[in-house]
């Protein structure tokens, strides 16, 4: 059996349509369903009440535990064999549960195992692959740092893991896998030391998991036959969140290696990668619009994301003489600058084209 736990704040429609997206799904044994609701308002907790089917365990919080500490008491009263974590502003695609779970019975070496996300309703929009704090990675940083030349490195090794995991067509293995969705072995989680770390209130506890599933001797993959919906929206509260998260992920886990300890002591004393030239682009109606060059016309990928690197990047494939992302998905940025890189769909493209320009601010809503 599979146990689906799912953690609402303050985002009761979302995940009422999240669980009705597992309930939906076919060709499995109906899953054990257990929502933990953080959210300090009476009328949160009554909507969630009068809309979640009586099948589903639902379990009230006073006041806002934390997200780690949230899905370990689900966790704590789960009996499935399979534990399917979910965020409320996702949805599973038809079949995603019943491919996730046979890909996890047929290969007891994986621990987890995750579909693959996307943006929009019309899946044209692909998530990034989840990346993973590592040593090697910090490294990498350094090097990407030491010259303009070799400013691309850390950018252009992302892109070929981003083409990797949006273009396979079979199962891959990779290094990380999201908190927000992801199915999980029990077992796996048992034996590398119980689902989530409290010390995190809210992100790394992800990461910190699936380093410990593969110190366990587990791998993770990615199955690109089983799809899921995730309305990602980025403001500036997340970063603020995920800033005060990492001290305790990089204690944990990384700061007595004397490898780590220097590679931190380079990046802090080396200069910013350089940022490639951009050309500003202002928003029409709300609406982003590319002009695409002739050249790339046949066929081209646009790239979306926070950091000038593009690391990590939303991607969209695409041809024609334009690129557009609808008003809907940029009232999904906000509050910041962000980037976009336009080239050939490949891993070291020869044209590229950049541009940044201002999230959607909700004041002007």
């Amino acid at each position: 059996m599979i146990s689906v736990i799912l953690v609402n704040y303050h985002t009761a429609r979302l995940a009422i349509n999240a669980v009705a997206s597992v309930i939906d799904q076919t060709n499995i044994e109906k899953p054990e369903i257990i929502v933990v609701d953080n959210s300090a308002a009476e009328s949160e907790h009554a909507l969630m009440k009068a809309h979640l089917p009586d099948e589903v365990t639902y379990l009230a919080n006073q006041n806002n535990v934390g997200f780690a500490r949230a899905c370990n008491q689900a966790f704590n009263r789960s009996s499935g064999e399979f534990i399917l974590l979910l965020n409320p502003d996702t949805r599973l695609l038809p079949n995603a549960l019943s491919r996730l779970s046979d890909y996890l019975k047929k290969h007891p070496d994986a621990g987890a195992v995750g579909p693959r996300v996307y943006w929009d309703d019309d899946c044209r929009y692909l998530m990034p692959p989840s990346t993973f704090p590592s040593i090697t990675g910090f490294y990498k940083e350094a090097i990407s740092r030491l010259h303009p030349y070799l400013s691309d490195y850390l950018s252009l090794d992302f892109r070929k893991k981003a083409l990797r995991y949006w273009t396979c067509n079979a199962p891959i293995n990779v290094e990380a896998l999201s908190g927000g969705h992801v199915l999980l072995r029990r077992d796996a989680i048992i034996k590398s030391g119980g689902l989530f770390d409290e010390r995190f209130f809210m992100y790394w506890e992800d990461s910190d998991l699936m380093h410990r599933l593969k110190k366990a001797g587990y791998r993770l993959y990615m199955e690109p036959a089983a799809g899921c919906l995730h309305y990602y929206e980025h403001a500036a509260a997340k970063d603020k969140l995920i800033a005060q998260g990492w001290p305790a992920y990089q204690h944990k886990n990384l700061a007595h290696k004397k490898s780590f300890k220097f590679a931190h002591w380079l990046n802090q004393r080396l200069p910013p990668a350089a940022a490639p030239d951009t050309e500003p682009l202002s928003s029409h109606s709300e609406k982003l619009i590319f002009s695409v060059p002739p050249e790339l016309r046949n066929a081209w990928l646009l790239e979306l994301g926070t950091r000038p690197q593009l690391l990590p990047a939303i991607g969209l494939f695409g041809k024609g003489p334009t690129a557009e992302v609808s008003t809907g998905l940029f009232k999904r940025l906000r509050e910041k600058t962000y980037y976009t890189r336009l080239s050939a769909p490949n891993p070291k493209p020869d044209l590229v084209y950049y541009w940044q320009w201002q999230g959607y601010s909700p004041k002007t809503d």
